[in-house]
């Protein structure tokens, strides 16, 4: 009797284990989906009234991210074809409760800005991109970029710290 209880203590004690491990493996993979990036960063949003938000990557988990194909025109005139993954630059705006506007001013952390009509924001292929032919932005290259394929790379931001609704 007393070798069939032990017996019956492994196989639920092992069961539990297996359940718990599952458990755990399961939770990780659903934290990590929760993130847009494996970087941590945060982007202020002001609105034409004045009020701020803060959009972050876990905040970019949340919008389903597109794919743009586009052609970075450089200073020196010539291009490069380029791979994005993101979520496109409107949505960003939407999630901060901001849907009326006509000129957004997007800076990068150094203090470099440009200045986008409502046309230019609303097109769904200009985004705030994080993945670029395939991996993740680097620090070093500004972990998310504002990506404007309509527009020439002069119009493109590294390192995006600030979107201002100016009206």
């Amino acid at each position: 009797m007393r070798k069939k209880t032990l017996r019956n203590i492994l196989v639920w004690a092992a069961a539990a284990f297996m359940m718990l491990s599952f458990a755990a493996a399961y939770g990780c993979a659903g934290t990590e989906a929760a993130s847009a990036t494996e970087a941590q960063w945060s982007i202020t949003i002001k609105a034409a009234d004045g009020t701020t938000a803060e959009f972050t990557n876990e905040d970019a988990g949340a919008i389903e991210m597109v794919e743009v194909t586009a052609e970075l025109e450089k200073k020196d005139g010539s291009t490069t074809e380029e791979n994005w993954m993101g979520i496109p630059l409107a949505m960003v705006l939407e999630s901060a409760g901001i849907d009326d506007y006509n000129m957004v001013s997007v800076a990068a952390s150094d203090g470099y800005s440009q200045e986008y009509d409502a046309a230019a924001i609303d097109d769904p292929e200009t985004i705030l991109g994080f993945f670029k032919d395939g991996q993740e932005v680097s620090a070093d290259d500004g972990l998310v970029q504002l990506v404007v394929p309509s527009m020439a790379g002069m119009f493109w931001i590294k390192n995006v710290a600030q979107i201002e609704v100016l009206e």
